[in-house]
C-alpha cells in the first residue's frame, strides 16, 4: 500500500506518545503533517512549546532513526495497513464523530470502509433466542451494508456470525494489533481479518484499557448510518454506542424486551427515549428505503406448528411445552430439533426453548 508524504507524516505523528489534543494542536499550527517533519529543525521551539521538552527530544530521535519509514516497515511486517484522515479510503461519516481518529490501523479488506455501513451491537449477556434473531438480521443486512460491530461474546458475536460468510463485516477493536493473539476470541478475529476487516484507532502496541472500550464505541457509531442494539442492561456499553449515534443524527434501533428482563432493560429505555422498536429486518430496511425482505421461512408440519405456537420470546421449559402441545416429552424432542434446524426455535439451556 503506497502512502503520500502527508499520509506518512500523519502515521509518524500518530505513533508518538502524545495525547489527541496535542496532536490536533500541532496539526493546527502547521499547514499539514508533512510540514511538521519538513520544518522540524527550524520550528523546534514552537513544537516543543506544544509537546514539552521530553517529547521534543523523542520526536527528534524518531526522525533521526528513520521516522515514518521505520514505523511503516514495522507495520507492514505485522500485516497492518494504515488509512489516515488524508486518505481517500477514510470514511467521511467518521469525520463527524467526537475526536475522529487521525489514523485507522487495519487488517483485511480496507475497501469496506467506503461501503454503506450499519452497526449491530449487544452485551455479553445476550439471550440465545435474541442472539439468533440478531444473527439473522446481520445476515440479511450484509447485502446492502457492511456490518460494523465490536468483538465481545454475545450480541457482537451474533452479528459477526451473521455477516462473516458474506465478508461484508467490519470489527472495531479496543486495542492494538499486537494484542490480537491474546484476545479471548483470537481465532475468530483471525477469520475476520481474512474475510472482512479488523480496524482500530490504536497503534499496535496499545493494550486494552477500561477507557478504550467506550472510546471504541464512538467509532462504531461514527462509521455507521444506523445502529441496532440487540441487548444491554441499564448501564451497558451498548447504550454509549447508541447515544453517540443519536448525537450524530444516525438512526437508532433496538429490540424490545419483557418488562423487568435485565438483559434488555437498556433496550427498553432506548425505545422509550429515541430508538425505533425493531422486531425484524424490514423494520430497519424500510427506514433506509431498501426493498429487502427476510428469506421465506421453511414450512412447518402439523406437529411443528403445534409446538411452535406454544413458544414465545421468553424461554419455556420442555415439560410445559409438551403439556400445552399435548405431547409426551420424548415426542417433543425431535420436533424441537427440526424447529431449530428451520431457524424457528432455539435452545436456551436448562431444557428451555424460545421462539426466534
Amino acid at each position: 500500500m503506497g502512502y503520500t508524504k502527508e499520509e506518512k507524516a500523519m502515521i509518524w505523528l500518530d505513533g508518538l506518545a502524545l495525547d489527541y489534543a496535542k496532536k490536533a494542536q500541532l496539526l493546527h499550527a502547521f499547514r499539514d503533517p508533512y510540514e511538521i517533519v519538513a520544518r522540524f529543525s527550524e520550528r523546534e521551539s514552537e513544537i516543543g512549546g506544544i509537546t514539552g521538552e521530553k517529547m521534543l527530544h523523542a520526536m527528534r530521535a524518531s526522525l533521526e532513526g528513520g521516522g515514518a519509514a521505520a514505523l511503516l516497515e514495522s507495520y507492514r511486517a505485522a500485516g497492518v495497513s494504515c488509512v489516515t484522515c488524508f486518505s481517500e479510503l477514510y470514511p467521511e461519516a467518521l469525520r463527524a464523530a467526537d475526536n475522529p481518529p487521525f489514523v485507522l490501523y487495519c487488517r483485511g479488506n480496507t475497501r469496506l470502509l467506503r461501503e454503506r455501513k450499519f452497526a449491530i451491537v449487544g452485551s455479553r449477556r445476550t439471550p440465545p433466542q435474541i442472539a439468533e434473531r440478531a444473527k439473522r438480521i446481520a445476515e440479511g443486512l450484509s447485502g446492502p451494508f457492511a456490518i460494523v460491530t465490536g468483538h465481545a461474546d454475545g450480541g457482537d458475536t451474533a452479528a459477526i456470525s451473521g455477516a462473516l460468510e458474506s465478508g461484508r463485516l467490519i470489527c472495531v477493536l479496543a486495542f492494538g494489533f499486537a494484542h490480537v493473539a491474546q484476545a479471548e476470541n483470537a481465532a475468530l478475529l483471525e477469520k475476520i481479518s481474512e474475510r472482512g476487516l479488523l480496524v482500530t484507532e490504536y497503534v499496535p502496541a496499545q493494550p486494552a484499557q477500561r477507557y478504550t472500550f467506550p472510546a471504541r464505541n464512538r467509532i462504531i457509531a461514527g462509521l455507521a448510518e444506523g445502529v441496532l442494539v440487540v441487548s444491554g442492561g441499564e448501564r451497558s456499553g451498548t447504550r454509549i454506542t447508541a447515544r453517540h449515534a443519536y448525537d450524530l443524527g444516525r438512526d437508532v434501533f433496538a429490540f424490545p424486551y419483557a418488562i423487568g428482563d435485565p438483559a434488555g432493560a437498556g433496550c427498553n429505555k432506548l425505545i422509550k427515549d429515541y430508538a425505533k422498536l425493531t422486531e425484524n429486518l424490514v423494520d430497519i430496511t424500510s427506514v433506509f428505503g431498501i426493498n429487502l425482505t427476510e428469506k421465506e421461512a421453511a414450512p412447518l408440519t402439523g406437529a411443528e406448528k403445534r409446538v411452535y405456537d406454544c413458544l414465545g420470546a421468553e424461554p419455556v421449559h420442555t415439560s410445559r411445552i409438551a403439556a400445552q402441545a399435548g405431547m409426551k416429552e420424548a415426542e417433543l424432542s425431535p420436533v424441537l430439533i427440526m424447529l431449530a434446524m428451520k431457524k424457528r426455535a432455539v435452545s436456551c439451556g436448562g431444557n428451555r426453548w424460545a421462539r426466534i
